[in-house]
């Protein structure tokens, strides 16, 4: 369970999130084309918004790649970050916020069952049509709901500030991978800190560097991919590559 210590906005927009939220922009706005409707589920939300504010960790994420907006526009995520700021940088969307903004765009139903411990966050997602928040652990209660929701789309984003977090996290990702879903799964590592990963699973790692960010102590972070579309994985791998290109350019 995600302690009410753990506070999201000091890490929001870093490098790191950068990672996590191109690629998950990619699998969602994949996903959405063609279909009327979606489940999004999320183990470990945040805020539906953040505010950025100097100094802080973004500014070796998304405020380098900031420098390569009209480039980078061709991708979703970076669409929305230049919509949603179009007066300079100061808004950031969490990653259901992200999402739901991609299937708005889509033009497709979209239901979010998200969960955090945190009274706050709850609060801020209070009114939100078809979010479904739920204030509890999002390993165990994410793991019940797969079984009772038509696949969709997975987001498992552990604080890691339990021991036993990567080891719950690996578990829901096998579950959900049994049951079909999409899923993805976050890490600040250039692995997944599990002995091996199954046949038919993916890891997408980026090395900071290598994009022009910094991540401070963290050097990369990965993210596990599982999905039943056998073209998904290399449609991110593609967009990946043209993702790095545009942030290497001079």
């Amino acid at each position: 369970m995600e302690p009410l210590g753990y506070e999201h906005g000091i890490h929001a927009a870093n490098a790191g999130d950068v990672w996590k939220h191109f690629i998950l922009a990619e699998v969602a706005d994949y996903l959405c084309a063609g279909r009327r409707g979606l489940t999004y589920m999320e183990s470990h939300a945040g805020h539906p918004e953040y505010i950025l504010s100097s100094p802080g960790q973004w500014q070796g994420g998304i405020g380098r790649c900031w420098l390569h907006l009209p480039d980078l526009r061709r991708f979703k995520y970076f669409d929305i970050l230049a919509d949603m700021n179009p007066e300079g940088l100061k808004r950031y969307p969490g990653s259901v916020r992200l999402v739901i903004e991609i299937a708005g765009r889509c033009g497709m139903d979209l239901d979010v069952e998200v969960w955090d411990i945190d009274p706050y966050v709850a609060s801020e997602w209070a009114g939100w049509p078809h979010v479904h928040f739920h204030r509890g652990d999002g390993f165990s209660g994410a793991c019940f709901v797969l079984g009772n929701l038509n696949p969709g789309l997975l987001l498992i984003d552990p604080p890691y500030v339990d021991c036993r977090d990567a080891e719950r996290a690996y578990q829901l990702f096998l579950k959900a991978r049994e049951l079909g879903w999409t899923a993805l799964w976050w890490s600040m590592y250039e692995g997944i800190a599990v002995p091996g990963l199954c046949a038919g699973i993916e890891l997408h790692t980026l090395r900071f560097a290598d994009a022009g960010m910094d991540g401070g102590r963290w050097k990369c972070a990965s993210m596990a991919l599982y999905s039943p579309d056998c073209c998904l994985a290399e449609h991110l791998r593609n967009r990946s590559m043209d993702l790095i290109e545009v942030l290497n350019l001079k």
